[in-house]
C-alpha cells in the first residue's frame, strides 16, 4: 500500500507540472510537503495546496539558497523523510544553436540544482536512519533528441548521480531512485502541442498514443517515496507510454 503518512517530504520545483502534481498528490496522502518555487506568482499557486510558511522561494542553482530551505523546513517539521528533485528548464536548441549561457542554464538547473539538493538533505535523511530521494530524469537523457542537447546531456547525467547515490548510501540505507518520463501535458510541452502536425508526429512515437499527465508520474515518484518500493534502489523508471521499448 502507497502511503506517506507522518512523513516529512522536500520538493523543488513544486510551482508547476510535474512538482506541482507531486506536491498534491503527496499530501493527500498524508506526507507533510514543504519545498521550492522560483517566484511568488509560482507561490500563489500552491496558496490552496499548501501553508505559505511551507513554500520557499529559492533558486536551486544556488547551494546557500536551496541548503537554507532544506534547513528551514527540517527546523519546522523535525525531520525530512525524503526528498524530489523536480526543478527543470529546458531549450528546444541543437548542439551547434547552443551557446555557453544556455548550456550553463541547463546543466546547473537539472543537474548541478539537484546535487546541491541531495547534498542538503542527505545529512536529515540519515539522522532518520533511513529514507527515500528521488530525481525527475527524462527518456531524453537515455535515448538523446535532436534539438535538446544540453537538456540530454543534464538528464543523462542525473541517471548517473542517481546510481552512484543510491551505491554511496544503500548501508544507511537510504533509497535513491529515479523517474524518466516521457512526453508529459504540461508547459515544457506546450508549444509542441500546439503545433498539429509536430504534435501528430510524436504520438506516432509513443506505443500508447498519447501524452502522459503530470499526475501518472506524480504517482510513480510517489510509490518511490513509500514503503511500498522498499527494495528498490539504484533504479531509473521510465513513464513513457512505451516510448523506450520501441
Amino acid at each position: 500500500m502507497v502511503t506517506l503518512t507522518n512523513k516529512t517530504v522536500f520538493i523543488s520545483g513544486m510551482g508547476s507540472g510535474i512538482g506541482l502534481a507531486t506536491a498534491q498528490a503527496a499530501t493527500e496522502l498524508g506526507a507533510r510537503v514543504c519545498g521550492t518555487v522560483f517566484s511568488a506568482e509560482q507561490a500563489s499557486t500552491l496558496k490552496d495546496v499548501l501553508p505559505a510558511a511551507s513554500v520557499y522561494q529559492a533558486d536551486v542553482t544556488n547551494s546557500a539558497e536551496l541548503s537554507a530551505a532544506v534547513d528551514k523546513a527540517a527546523r519546522q517539521h523535525g525531520q525530512l523523510d525524503g526528498m524530489v528533485a523536480c526543478a527543470g528548464v529546458l531549450a528546444l536548441q541543437t548542439s551547434s544553436q547552443t551557446d555557453e549561457m544556455t548550456w550553463q542554464k541547463i546543466l546547473d538547473t537539472n543537474l548541478t540544482g539537484a546535487f546541491y539538493l541531495a547534498k542538503a538533505v542527505i545529512p536529515y535523511l540519515k539522522k532518520q536512519s533511513g529514507g527515500s530521494m528521488v530525481f525527475v530524469s527524462s527518456q531524453i537523457g537515455f535515448v538523446g533528441h535532436p534539438r535538446a542537447a544540453a537538456y540530454a546531456a543534464s538528464k543523462a547525467g542525473l541517471n548517473g548521480l542517481t546510481r552512484s547515490i543510491a551505491l554511496e548510501l544503500a548501508a544507511e540505507p537510504i533509497r535513491v531512485n529515479a523517474v524518466a518520463p516521457g512526453p508529459v501535458v504540461s508547459d515544457m510541452t506546450a508549444a509542441a502541442r500546439s503545433d498539429d502536425q509536430r504534435y501528430a508526429d510524436m504520438l506516432t512515437d509513443i506505443p500508447l498514443g498519447r501524452f502522459g499527465e503530470a499526475a501518472e508520474i506524480a504517482n510513480v515518484i510517489l510509490f518511490l517515496l513509500s514503503e511500498a518500493s522498499s527494495f528498490i534502489t539504484g533504479q531509473v523508471i521510465f513513464a513513457d507510454g512505451g516510448f523506450t521499448a520501441r
